[in-house]
């Protein structure tokens, strides 16, 4: 259905098809991504930091401050329960307009001292919005009210759009009407009714899912293949050249991996464990029984400086590996292509440029994918797809339970690598209640002193002035000025290719004493120097993602220290930052962190091809995904449920749907 029935001003059109809405079903399909309480809350229950919504008069002339391009401060106050409160507005300056004595429902901020930073505002009574309240993802120039208003005449449609979840399943679960889902998720009328929509539509997410995966599995048959023959003496004589003894967890998942390779079912593995656990070892053990067999092998890795560290431990492991990135000469990319092509090459190490058309293999026979979270589907098929029944190990830092890792890849076989190597020192983790680095600066200019290297960690590329986040560009700025006998460099997401590369290699080479960065860092550095970080508005990271920042700081012999800074006054956020300074263990984490905090921050769906899991909680809805499984199955049975069917149709015809 068209969003043309909705009669929408060109603007609001234009702003929807930004977003990639182009029919009202897209448009419902558009789910809040939290939603907010509005309360009245009498000013005495007020606290710092928290948000507020209060009803008022505005008592004062309107000032607006005008700084930087496009960038303005609107403030007046307003008298509401009988207090006279600073109304701080950012790049608003419109407000101007605002008349002595008009009447104004504020939403924002509580700074103290009379003061709130207010983020939104309107001019109809407070006590007409209390409630449950909406959040849309927005595109710039839509407003949250606008979104409310079209999304309100879009539900006038919500009975003429289709459900694919089969009658008898709505039946058997009890689960809403789909016309009264989209009603209760986009505008509930309680909590009750929000959380039996949000129930329906993660069977829905879950029913989806299965069935095209096993749609998919079933279209590609039984996975068998030659088996693999290799001299396990050199294998032996490879794993005692190593610089240490290898853990009893990491010579199981070799010996895994080895059982694999020999067997002539296809592997599809992961091995799972800690940053520095030793997976890259167990992965180098796999490519040598592979290069013995005679056949070529791929490591995917998801950046080029990871890549390329890969390619200089199996170098110096005497492996005979080759290294293929965006970032070489023309020239160089020939060769390397033509080596795969005649079969001269038996190991590659590379990125994304791999699934390029133009990367052609003589006999590719095994593919592993470091940190496969960031990879999707359909991008580590069209690897697999370069080869003829292909073995596929995939490598995390960020552990997935088995009951989420059987619902989410079937077969799978699970390596765990819990033991770390001998010489390892645990980062030792405290958590700092501030803002800002003063309570530990003597600390960490210690470590300067001592020549040591460390990350300064930032949630986000700009200043926020609304959620008043620290962003790399301002920390940046401001230890230049004040650590002016140090070597500081900036890095993050926004910059070319060519500029983190050599920044990257600028810090591992020592000619950069302090690296200010985002979460770029996360995966795939490897400075042993450096041993010490310190972590912004920490309470914005899940624990699994502070725990793999932390691990880039225990990377040598040297004692590891990472600091948590972070002001937040919510409870439940400073108990998970105290957890941290006494867990250790990935796997624990992980699990912890996927109960309080949600999967898609642990797990990464986005980044890794799992479509519509908005609502999964791979955590605490293992029940549902067992149901899932089985009545996938039922349907693929039965063949008879057309909606599905042909949902499942589109899905493995569409080429977007794994990415």
């Amino acid at each position: 259905m068209e969003l043309k029935n909705l009669k929408l001003t060109k603007r609001r059109s234009d702003l929807l098809k930004r977003q990639n809405i182009h029919t009202i079903e897209d448009l419902l399909r558009c789910y809040p991504f939290r939603y907010e309480m509005i309360q009245a809350l009498p000013f005495s229950d007020w606290k710092e930091k928290e948000k507020v919504s209060f009803e008022g008069l505005i008592c004062s002339h309107v000032s607006v401050v005008r700084f930087g391009k496009n960038r303005s401060m609107t403030r007046f106050k307003v008298i509401t329960w009988n207090e006279e409160i600073e109304v701080t507005l950012f790049n608003r300056p419109w407000a101007k307009q605002f008349p002595y004595g008009k009447k104004i429902t504020c939403f924002g901020i509580y700074q103290g001292n009379y003061k709130v930073t207010v983020s939104q505002y309107n001019f109809k009574p407070l006590q007409e919005q209390i409630g449950i309240r909406p959040v849309y993802s927005l595109s710039e120039g839509m407003k949250a009210s606008d979104m409310e208003s079209i999304m309100k005449q879009a539900l006038t449609f919500a009975g003429d759009i289709p459900t694919v979840i089969p009658k008898r399943y709505v039946d058997k679960y009890r689960l809403m009407d789909h016309a009264r889902v989209l009603h209760g998720i986009h505008f509930p009328r309680s909590e009750k009714e929000l959380k039996q929509a949000v129930r329906t539509l993660k069977y829905e997410e879950f029913l989806c899912f299965q069935c095209v995966m096993q749609a998919m599995r079933q279209k590609e048959g039984i996975a068998l293949k030659s088996s693999k023959s290799f001299d396990q003496e050199k294998i032996e004589a490879f794993i005692q050249s190593f610089p240490y003894v290898c853990t009893a967890d990491q010579r199981k998942a070799i010996d895994d991996v080895l059982r694999d390779l020999k067997s002539n079912k296809i592997m599809f593995r992961m091995v799972q464990g800690d940053v520095g656990c030793g997976k890259t070892m167990v992965a180098a053990v796999g490519l040598l029984a592979n290069a013995l067999s005679k056949s070529q092998a791929c490591f995917l890795a998801p950046t080029e400086i990871l890549a390329r560290q890969h390619f200089q431990t199996l170098k110096k492991l005497g492996l005979p590996v080759s290294l293929y990135v965006a970032s070489l000469s023309l020239k160089e990319k020939r060769e390397i292509l033509e080596g795969l092509n005649s079969g001269d090459i038996l190991i590659v190490v590379g990125t994304h440029a791999l699934f390029q058309e133009t990367v052609h293999f003589k006999d590719l026979s095994f593919v592993i994918v470091d940190e496969q979270q960031r990879f999707g589907v359909r991008q580590r098929r069209s690897l697999l797809e370069k080869g003829k029944a292909v073995d596929l190990l995939m490598m995390s830092a960020t552990p997935i339970p088995r009951t989420a890792a059987h619902f989410l890849f079937g077969d799978l076989s699970v390596s765990n690598i819990k033991t770390m190597p001998p010489g390892r020192k645990t980062v030792l983790t405290r958590f700092i209640p501030a803002d800002t680095m003063a309570p530990i600066l003597n600390e960490v200019l210690g470590y300067l002193q001592e020549g040591r290297q460390g990350y300064v960690i930032c949630p986000s590329i700009q200043d926020n002035e609304e959620t008043h986040y620290r962003s790399v560009v301002s920390i940046y700025e401001g230890m230049k000025k004040t650590l002016k006998n140090h070597s500081i460099s900036l890095l993050h997401g926004q910059m070319s290719s060519e500029e983190k590369e050599k920044t990257m290699n600028d810090f591992a080479m020592h000619k950069i004493d302090i690296l200010v960065t985002t979460t770029v860092i996360e995966v795939g550095v490897d400075v042993p120097n450096a041993t010490w970080m310190v972590i912004y508005d920490a309470h914005r990271f899940g624990l699994s993602t502070l725990h793999q920042l932390r691990g880039r700081v225990g990377r040598s012999p040297y004692q590891g220290h990472c600091f948590l800074l972070s002001s937040t006054q919510d409870k439940a956020a400073v108990d998970r930052l105290r957890m941290l300074e006494q867990c250790t263990d990935g796997f624990s984490i992980t699990e912890y962190d996927l109960k309080t905090r949600g999967p898609g921050d642990v797990l990464g769906f986005r980044q890794s091809g799992m479509p519509g899991f908005l609502f999964a909680d791979l955590a605490k809805d293992t029940a549902m995904m067992e149901c899932c499984i089985q009545d996938a199955a039922e349907i693929l049975e039965k063949q008879s449920d057309t909606a599905m069917m042909e949902y499942i149709h589109q899905a493995l015809e569409n080429a977007s749907y794994f990415d």
